[in-house]
């Protein structure tokens, strides 16, 4: 199973983008339903809904592809088997996945993110700005949010497990 944190960032269509003005214009004026340590979720109203349909389908062949370059399988690409939400992070607050998941985020908002992207097991840490048309794929990483105020985005995991492999021995075939 691929182990090595790895990150990445897509740029969703058009379509997407679309549904992303109305998912925005419900998150901003709605508080979160539980409150947390510097962490709240909104649930998954209509137009949040629309966008992970949206993306799931638009990312579906993108991580098909990485996860076959990896030796894994990405279990839960038709229909994630975790319910996705939208999450508000505050300033300093961390999000990992749960192991043995991926995750997609979608940022809610119009406003480049400043965060640190920070691979399990290590104490790297990696700035970056995450641009709000772009969806952040991460691999056994977490990410932190150093801003000012708050960040809202759409949080999708996925499973992955080792992938079976065909391995030809002498005259037929057994699967590993």
């Amino acid at each position: 199973m691929d182990l090595d944190p790895w990150y990445s960032a897509y740029v969703y269509d058009q379509y997407t983008a679309c549904l992303k003005v109305e998912a925005i214009a419900e998150i901003m004026t709605m508080t979160p339903y539980q409150k947390q340590a510097l962490l709240g979720t909104y649930g998954l109203t209509s137009p949040c809904r629309a966008i992970v349909h949206a993306v799931m389908r638009g990312m579906y062949n993108t991580l098909g592809f990485w996860a076959f370059k990896r030796g894994v399988d990405v279990m839960d690409l038709e229909q994630p088997f975790l319910r996705p939400e939208a999450f508000r992070l505050e300033t300093g607050c961390i999000i990992w996945p749960t192991p043995d998941y991926v995750s997609l985020m979608v940022p809610l908002g119009d406003h480049t993110a400043r965060i640190e992207l920070l691979p399990r097991g290590t104490d790297y840490v990696i700035p970056a700005l995450w641009n709000p048309t772009h969806i952040l794929f991460l691999n056994e990483m977490g990410m932190r949010f150093t801003g000012g105020g708050s960040l809202r985005f759409i949080y999708i995991m996925l499973r992955k497990e080792p992938a079976l492999r065909v391995v030809q021995y002498g005259m037929g075939n057994w699967t590993l």
